[in-house]
């Protein structure tokens, strides 16, 4: 099933004109939808606006990239993305630039699909 999953979401950033990419790669991408598939180093929520920051290459603050989801968009989630931690996903997104880092903000579930680690 998460094979189905991930290959719709192929096709899918096909049709939006989103390139598969390697985390290694991201920078080169910012303002353009991409998509990757790579394991959640860290979650960590904001105390102030319960935000939810995803790290990706290595723990923050060295992580390579980051997916935040905005406390207003966490409704639109079936799961907790508290517990993705270790957990592989593949996200789909413009990539934009936030404090010298590369980032994606989702805001609905599609952008986010766990592969493993369910």
């Amino acid at each position: 099933m998460k094979s189905l999953y991930i290959v719709i979401l192929l096709a899918f950033s096909t049709f939006v004109k989103a390139q598969t990419i390697s985390l290694d790669s991201i920078s080169k991408y910012i303002g353009k939808e991409v998509v990757l598939i790579e394991k959640v180093q860290g979650v960590f929520q904001t105390k102030t606006h319960k935000n939810i920051l995803l790290n990706f290459g290595k723990p923050y603050p060295d992580n390579t990239f980051t997916v935040v989801i905005f406390e207003k968009d966490l409704h639109n989630f079936s799961y907790n993305p508290l517990e993705l931690k270790d957990k592989i996903v593949c996200i789909t997104g413009k990539v934009i630039l936030y404090k010298y880092k590369p980032e994606i903000i989702a805001t609905k579930e599609i952008q986010l699909v766990i592969v493993e680690g369910k």
